[in-house]
């Protein structure tokens, strides 16, 4: 199997890592230990919605419409204009953008279950 080097994330991190190990016989190298772990956690966890509304309903409802829910301290209006910096509207359909600037499907639980 063939990873391009655009995909290879892992490679990229190493050399980086690399790069900052200093040691005072140029020829040596110094290994590095890898451990593989399994899918995250968090992909298989869906919390249980208690108002029957999503969990990022009320960041989707900001992206739409630029209103904040009238009970919202200054606190969490900061916070949610923060947080909707990383979500994307498409239409109806609500992505979160990644650290490798992918986009996550953002679904609610009756969806998630179809999935």
């Amino acid at each position: 199997m063939h990873i391009t080097r655009i995909q290879n994330e892992f490679t990229d991190a190493l050399v980086t890592f690399s790069s900052l190990i200093q040691h005072h016989d140029k020829s040596y190298i110094e290994p590095i230990e890898v451990e593989i772990r399994g899918p995250y956690a968090y992909c298989f966890h869906v919390d249980e919605e208690t108002d029957s509304m999503p969990q990022f309903h009320g960041i989707k409802r900001f992206i739409e419409i630029r209103k904040y829910p009238e009970s919202a301290t200054t606190g969490q209006k900061r916070a949610l204009r923060i947080l909707a910096n990383h979500f994307f509207l498409n239409g109806k359909v609500l992505y979160r953008r990644t650290m490798d600037f992918g986009l996550s499907r953002c679904v609610d639980i009756a969806e998630a279950t179809r999935l």
